[in-house]
């Protein structure tokens, strides 16, 4: 039992050793993601106007009437 309570007590101290944040690891400063964050944003916006146009342009060329049938008069 002694041997049990040891390698528990060892495993315990390793543990909390080693996954404590160290004091002068504080992460990255929040600016660098802010700025990524607003180019992406940026460039979603483009590229929806981007692609809002092209839809827009090819839904300007399709035909607003139907073709007269096979027989080519309207009766």
């Amino acid at each position: 039992m002694k041997a049990v309570y040891r390698i528990y007590t060892s495993a315990a101290l390793w543990l909390d050793r080693h996954h404590r944040a160290l004091p002068g690891d504080r992460g990255d400063s929040p600016v660098p993601s802010a700025i990524i964050i607003a180019g992406l944003a940026v460039i979603a916006a483009g590229l929806v106007a981007f692609i809002w146009n092209l839809v827009d342009g090819f839904l300007s060329q399709a035909p607003t009437q139907l073709p007269s049938g096979p027989g080519g008069g309207g009766d």
